[in-house]
């Protein structure tokens, strides 16, 4: 299957990307076609809700900024895993962006599988299991293959991610 992380921290090598390694290196292993977009370090702006996305039919939008890359592999992921540090009691800023910015496509057209993997310093998960529950799960119709709330370091949760990769 093919699939997409996004990473929503900008953080290299800490506890969030430890996480998405971990994901990554057991969908390779078990086969997955994986891509890991760094959302966390893109310039991505928050949807405008102009519709012009919606009136091309070419899931195109009309801000220039970096989701035009990301608007590919959007469109043919088939596991969307959402990785995100906990910002302030919600996904950060660039992760809701970019889950706003699926406008276009209404639902993803070839989803069928879901993940989130959260990292706290201790706690406020609520927001972002709210925002993905809604978004990805009820509304896109993604199977969710589990949720991770790590508090303090990733590495006592990495087994919990790699057996949620292996489950694809």
């Amino acid at each position: 299957m093919k699939v997409l992380i996004l990473n929503g921290s900008p953080r290299k090598n800490m506890n969030t990307a430890k996480m998405v390694l971990a994901f990554e290196e057991e969908a390779k292993k078990n086969g997955h076609d994986v891509t890991v977009a760094n959302i966390g370090t893109k310039n991505i702006q928050g949807c405008k809700h102009c519709e012009a996305c919606r009136n091309s039919k070419k899931f195109s939008c009309v801000q220039n900024d970096d989701m035009k890359d990301l608007y590919p592999i959007l469109e043919s992921c088939e596991v969307l895993v959402i990785a995100s540090p906990i910002y302030y009691f919600s996904l950060t800023g660039q992760t809701h962006c970019t889950i706003e910015r699926c406008y276009p496509f209404q639902k993803l057209p070839n989803l069928k599988k879901s993940a989130l993997l959260l990292m706290a310093a201790s706690g406020g998960f609520e927001g972002a299991v709210s925002t993905y529950k809604n978004a990805i799960v009820n509304y896109m119709g993604a199977t969710d293959l589990g949720i991770v709330k790590a508090t303090g370091s990733s590495d006592a949760y990495l087994d919990e991610v790699r057996k949620i990769a292996a489950s694809i």
